[in-house]
C-alpha cells in the first residue's frame, strides 16, 4: 500500500467515528495503516497538524460546499442570511458524531485561519469593514459559539437515552425544536459579532 495524506485522513476519520477521539493517536493510526509511526510524519507534521487536516476533511467530506463559501457581499442582510444558512449546515454536518465538534474546536485552537469555515467568515467580516485581525477573531468566536451550541444539543438526547431504553445512536435524528433553538441562538450571535462594531 502506498501511504498518502488522503489515506491517513480516511483512516483517521474511520478511527474517530468508530473509536472516538481518545483513541486517535499517531501510534494507533500507524498501527491501523500497518506502517511505522515515523512514516506518518512525511505526510502529517504532528498531531495538531493532523487535527487541522481532519477537521477540514470532516467538513469537506460531510458538508455541502455552501458551508465553505463566503457570502461575497457587503450587504449586512445578505451576509447575515448566508451566515445563518452556513450555521445550519455546520450543525447538520457535525451533530451526528459527538467527537466532530471537539476535533474542529482543537483545530480552531491551534490554527483558526486554516479552517475553511473560519476563513470564509473572516472574509465576510472584512467585507463588512473589520480589519483582518479583528475579522479573524470574530469568525473564530462565532465558530466557537456554534460548536458549543452543537455540543449542548448533542448532550440532550444522549442524557435522555441514559435513562430511557438505550438506542444505538441517539444522535441520528435532529429534533425540530433543537434546530429552531440553534438557529435563533446563532442568529443572535451573528447580530452581535458580525453586524455591530
Amino acid at each position: 500500500m502506498v501511504l498518502s495524506q488522503a489515506k491517513i485522513l480516511d483512516t483517521a476519520f474511520d478511527l474517530l467515528v468508530t473509536n472516538g477521539l481518545a483513541d486517535l493517536s499517531m501510534r494507533r493510526l500507524a498501527a491501523e495503516l500497518q506502517v511505522a509511526p515515523g512514516a506518518l510524519y512525511y505526510h502529517v507534521k504532528n498531531k495538531q497538524h493532523l487535527l487541522v487536516l481532519l477537521a477540514n476533511y470532516i467538513l469537506d467530506k460531510k458538508a455541502p460546499k455552501e458551508l465553505l463559501m463566503p457570502a461575497d457581499s457587503k450587504d449586512p442582510e445578505a451576509v447575515k442570511e448566508s451566515l445563518i444558512v452556513r450555521g445550519q449546515v455546520l450543525f447538520e454536518t457535525i451533530y451526528s458524531i459527538p467527537e466532530f465538534p471537539e476535533v474542529i474546536r482543537l483545530a480552531l485552537a491551534t490554527n483558526p485561519e486554516r479552517l475553511k469555515p473560519v476563513a470564509a467568515i473572516a472574509y465576510d467580516a472584512q467585507n463588512m469593514g473589520f480589519e483582518p485581525g479583528e475579522a479573524l477573531r470574530r469568525a473564530r468566536m462565532l465558530i466557537h459559539l456554534a460548536l458549543s451550541l452543537v455540543e449542548e444539543a448533542q448532550a440532550i438526547p444522549v442524557l435522555t437515552s441514559l435513562t430511557a431504553e438505550a438506542e444505538e445512536n441517539p444522535l441520528q435524528e435532529i429534533p425540530k425544536p433543537v434546530c429552531e433553538a440553534y438557529t435563533a441562538d446563532i442568529s443572535t450571535a451573528i447580530d452581535g459579532l458580525m453586524l455591530s462594531k
